[in-house]
């Protein structure tokens, strides 16, 4: 009895660790976080994609930003999600999107990119000319002075990023895709 309460709090420390090895290793946890045990640390990344759907069929790029009011996304859910993205924090996260209204932003896109990519949003010009950012509103009439939107339901995607020392390349692997659709209201 004494060894264990002398070795307690190293005890509780390498079992932290395995955890965190194991779920860094096995499960969706970004091995940069966890504890702080650093050691276990690659460059893999999550990484969350958004498309909403409208009612008239129009997809559209939803870049997920926290507020910091906590409405309709709050800081520590988003982070939590982005470490450590379970299939249920997954789930509320795109409820939380389709529940919200979406307001459009210019997207800026940098000079800097492949001449592949440079070539897609080229075609494609209307889906990259806007993004939506998930907003709370106090009223519909605010936001539809702003222009914002809602979707019926959106697609998340989940992908891990391997960054490779050679000539800077990077592979995305896919992980999971969920879908979360609004509700029907069975009064109506």
């Amino acid at each position: 009895m004494k060894i264990a309460e002398k070795y307690l709090i190293c005890i509780i420390l390498v079992i932290v660790a395995l955890i965190q090895l194991y779920h860094s290793q096995f499960d969706r946890l970004t091995p940069w976080k966890g504890g702080g045990f650093g050691m276990f640390s690659t460059n893999k990344r999550a990484n969350i994609t958004v498309v909403g759907y409208a009612s008239n069929g129009d997809s559209l790029i939803i870049k997920v930003v926290a507020s910091n009011l906590d409405v309709p996304i709050s800081k520590s859910f988003l982070s939590s999600t982005n470490n450590f993205p379970t299939k249920r924090k997954l789930e509320k996260l795109g409820h939380l999107i389709v529940n919200s209204h979406l307001s459009p932003v210019k997207l800026e896109i940098p000079n800097n990119i492949d001449s592949t990519s440079a070539a897609i949003i080229q075609r494609n010009q209307r889906f990259y000319d806007t993004i939506y950012l998930p907003k709370y509103y106090q009223s519909p009439e605010i936001a539809k002075s702003e222009n914002a939107i809602k979707v019926d339901s959106v697609k998340i995607t989940l992908y891990e990023t391997d960054f490779f020392e050679e000539g800077f390349l990077f592979k995305k692997r896919f992980l999971d895709e969920i879908q979360a659709a609004k509700l029907v209201d069975k009064l109506k």
